[in-house]
């Protein structure tokens, strides 16, 4: 399932790629980070319930 999701990512939040477990080590200054192992791209988004 797909949706739009709007905020802002901090690479300071990313630890593990959320596809296969690695530990992350290539991070880009838009906040997503590449995953070395299985080469997925993604941003962690915090949400708060208003």
């Amino acid at each position: 399932m797909f949706g739009y999701i709007e905020g802002y990512s901090d690479t300071d939040e990313i630890s593990y790629c959320p596809f296969c477990g690695e530990r992350i080590g290539t991070f880009h200054a838009d906040g997503t980070a590449t995953c070395s192992e299985c080469g997925q791209r993604f941003a962690v988004i915090k949400y708060e319930e208003d």
